[in-house]
């Protein structure tokens, strides 16, 4: 057989079943199309933060003063004249950071949150390091007239929270400041603070003004605390940052030098690529999966409808590779289709891809752009699948003996599992066990078929799992910190206090103040042989206090027998449960100063915070542990008539107050967050949809055609429409519901493996549970048994076209 006459008769193929082929094209188009769009996501990212932190400046090396320290105005700079290596340093800057608490509260809402006044040199039209950029529509970025002007740049992560107007009024540390823009910075891109916490652009606001503006607010004339540096092309950052240091420490203050990846939003912006791009590869291989079982259940099924003809060929001797030729190239000209078509479909996920990051992260500059090798490698995918899809069921066909393949349908249709019929009771009509018997007498096509719509569904329940499993664990956190108290409110202080003193007595004689529970907060780890350490933060409370108090899951708490308490997955992680004795790292005091020590302590009990830091202790037993019976913050109930945002602004502008903010706001900062995070997920739940459809329809096309005899004959002998639809779409929701299944049984799997394999050793210090919700399940049946089910219908024009008697004559 000549090329020419194989490419004409493989095209009259592809004409005759142009629908399927259209289909099966984008069966792996959606795979490798979103297999593709998912693997760009990573150097989408890489590429934007280095092009963000590069055109806004961002420090390579930066000199902190320790807290309440500052010096005055040119003296750090002053500093780097006596390095060895002079030269290496570009250019430095002196800035004033001093934390603050900002009113911006609008006639709609109250917002009163902690935050950083940012004093920056603005005589060259704003800092040259650490820029501060606005968008175009968000106002202007600071300006040399803005030199001791009360005006200011807002973070922008916090006005688009709470959706404030590009200019604005603000009280700043007592003072009216007016905001001229909202900008970015740095620092700023991902915003998690002491002050804050993670997620933190709801209850954190920076504040970017002049140098001599922050010092006037904050009292502090002519004085800086921070230098930030950029060394020359070429230098080592390390290198610098070395001699800095030593620099420093024959200066007299007390600093702490730090490289820019020892910054909390640059170091999360890039660690987090990494941590979600397995994500993406787990989901972008679970529906390259569908695709393949789809494609390879479907060109199969092609093969086997042209079983006749390749009989006919073996009986006319034709030999075996040329008749192989034929179907195979009918593979490849599928595969050609649907890399075409993954490019498109590519690029279609990577606009819906692209629109949720930047929304997510407002970074300055973005780069979305089409990346080749990627789109390479899903394309090489997407042409293997077809062709070894097809490969196969033609070695299958061209090995059985020509009688065989020439045998009719309903002959070689007989066998597989249709025995089972006889021990059916119901149903009893012959036309209600048709479909039965459809399904038991061809158990590889039904198998094969039902792992089509299976590997969707699968797809399907890890997205939906993940988010059932995400919500589950915010909902349980909920449960544990607002407790009784839905009203609580967590008042931070500044430095550290007396539980008895004047400070928190001022606190506590407020009006709208109510019941008051002093806590010591401080940072640890948990120490068991052989086992990781475990990073904590200890709340030492009153363990009988009537405000809050920690649940106890397992063990007991007691002020007068001690002990800690520790959540499930610590201990779960340290192989410890109440009763056993760890090992806890943490502050003592030491004369003057503080130093960390090592004390055993045993586990009272365990509580179910999702989280894994959460540990707690009576404050009775801070003198066990050489710490000072003082205070560093407040758990606060309003008083009876008044509300926690009354407790807010009572509480504003105190000196000793850091901050003050309902419990409840908190939770809800982490499911906005993850709310954002979630809309990957909806985009990729859309392409599963049109993953499961197109299997459904594709599955139904091809019964249809194996079954013009059988539907022929039925017609003949009188059947209406309406009934062989039904058989059809009986049989249609059997294989569905067996699919479906399947799909259930393997995602509860698959969820489980990166609930505990992936999650839980890139997210250790959060408990993920798998949670599936009866929705997550409601909508799989849907899909899986319902988009098979009625895809019967799509061949109602077929069918009641159909020439009956050419139908019969022809197969026959």
């Amino acid at each position: 057989m000549r090329p020419l006459f194989l490419l004409r008769w493989s095209g009259r193929d592809l004409r005759r079943r142009w629908l399927q082929v259209i289909a099966i094209a984008l069966i792996i188009a959606v795979g490798t199309g979103v297999y593709s769009a998912l693997g760009s996501t990573a150097t989408w990212r890489r590429e934007s933060n280095d092009a963000s932190f590069e055109a806004l400046g961002m420090y390579d090396v930066r000199v902190k003063t320790a807290e309440g320290v500052d010096a005055s105005e040119g003296s750090m700079v002053a500093v780097l004249g006596g390095l060895p290596d002079r030269g290496d340093i570009a250019d430095a800057e002196e800035r004033l950071v001093v934390p603050t608490q900002v009113d911006a509260s609008t006639p709609d809402q109250q917002i009163l949150v902690p935050g950083r006044i940012v004093g920056v040199d603005v005589r060259d039209g704003g800092p040259r390091i650490n820029k501060v950029w606005v968008a175009a529509g968000d106002g202007r970025t600071l300006t040399a007239l803005d030199a001791n002007a009360d005006t200011a740049v807002l973070e922008d992560n916090f006005a688009s929270f709470y959706g404030l107007p590009p200019s604005g009024s603000l009280n700043v540390a007592g003072r009216s400041v007016e905001y001229v823009g909202k900008g970015l910075s740095p620092e700023y891109f991902f915003i998690v603070t002491e002050e804050g916490g993670f997620f933190a652009e709801a209850n954190f606001a920076a504040v970017f003004t002049s140098l001599s503006t922050a010092q006037t607010l904050s009292g502090r004339p002519d004085r800086v605390n921070d230098l930030v540096v950029r060394v020359r092309p070429g230098a080592d950052p390390h290198v610098v940052a070395q001699q800095i240091k030593s620099a420093f420490a024959g200066s007299g203050l007390a600093v702490t030098v730090m490289e820019r990846r020892d910054e909390d939003a640059y170091r999360l912006l890039y660690d987090d690529i990494e941590g979600d791009q397995k994500f993406w590869n787990v989901f972008a291989g679970l529906i390259l999966a569908g695709a393949a079982f789809g494609a390879f259940n479907l060109a199969s099924r092609m093969v086997e409808a042209q079983r006749r003809e390749i009989g006919i060929g073996m009986a006319l001797g034709i030999p075996r590779r040329e008749l192989m030729l034929r179907p195979m190239l009918v593979g490849v000209e599928i595969a050609v289709l649907g890399v075409v078509f993954g490019v498109g479909m590519g690029l279609v996920v990577d606009a819906l891809l692209a629109s949720v990051f930047t929304g997510m992260l407002p970074l300055p500059v973005w780069h979305t752009a089409f990346q080749p090798a990627t789109f390479a490698r899903g394309a090489a995918l997407g042409f293997m699948l077809p062709v070894i899809a097809t490969a196969w069921p033609v070695w299958r066909a061209v090995r059985v003996l020509p009688v065989d393949a020439i045998s009719t349908t309903h002959r070689s249709a007989r066998g597989g599992l249709s025995r089972m019929l006889r021990h059916l009771r119901h149903p009893r009509s012959t036309w209600a066990r048709m479909p039965v018997g459809n399904v038991l007498r061809t158990p590889r096509r039904t198998l094969l078929t039902a792992f089509g719509i299976a590997a969707a569904v699968v797809a399907l329940i890890s997205i939906l799992g993940m988010l059932d499993s995400f919500v589950d664990t915010m909902d349980r956190n909920d449960r544990e910190v607002v407790g009784q108290h839905p009203d609580r409110v967590a008042v931070a202080m500044e430095g550290f206090h007396d539980a008895n003193g004047p400070e928190i007595a001022a606190i506590r004689a407020r009006p709208s103040v109510g019941a008051v529970e002093p806590v010591l907060r401080f940072g640890g780890r948990l120490l068991v042989a052989g086992r990781e350490p475990v990073e904590v933060f200890v709340d030492a409370i009153d363990l009988g206090n009537d405000v809050w108090t920690p649940t106890v899951e397992r063990g007991a708490i007691a002020a007068d027998r001690g002990g800690l308490v520790i959540s499930q997955e610590a201990a779960a992680d340290l192989g410890v449960g109440p009763g056993e004795v760890v090992t806890l790292e943490h502050p003592a005091q030491r004369g003057n100063g503080l130093e960390l020590v090592q004390t055993p302590v045993q586990i009272a009990a365990t509580n179910p915070s999702p989280f894994r830091f959460s540990t707690y202790l009576d404050r009775s037993q801070l003198a066990t542990l050489g710490m000072p019976d003082v205070v560093n913050q407040l758990y606060v109930l309003p008083a009876p008539g008044s509300t926690p945002q009354d407790v807010q602004r009572s509480l504003f502008g105190q000196p000793t107050v850091a901050s003050a903010q309902p419990v409840a706001a908190s939770s809800q900062v982490v499911k906005d967050s993850l709310d954002e995070f979630v809309g990957v997920f909806r985009v990729l739940e859309l392409f599963i949809l049109l993953l499961a459809l197109l299997i459904a329809y594709n599955a139904t096309s091809i019964n249809t055609d194996e079954r013009q005899r059988e539907h022929a004959t039925l017609f003949a002998f009188g059947l209406p429409l309406r009934r062989v639809l039904r058989m059809d779409i009986v049989e249609g929701l059997l294989i569905g519901l067996l699919g479906t299944v399947l799909g259930v049984v393997g995602g509860l799997l698959v969820l489980r493996w990166i609930v505990t394999a992936l999650i839980g050793s890139t997210m250790p210090e959060m408990g993920l549970a798998v949670t599936l919700s009866p929705s997550t399940v409601a909508t799989a049946f849907v899909l899986g048994v319902l988009a098979v089910a009625i895809a019967p219908l799509l061949t109602i024009r077929r069918l009641r076209h159909m020439n009956i008697p050419n139908t019969l004559r022809v197969v026959e």
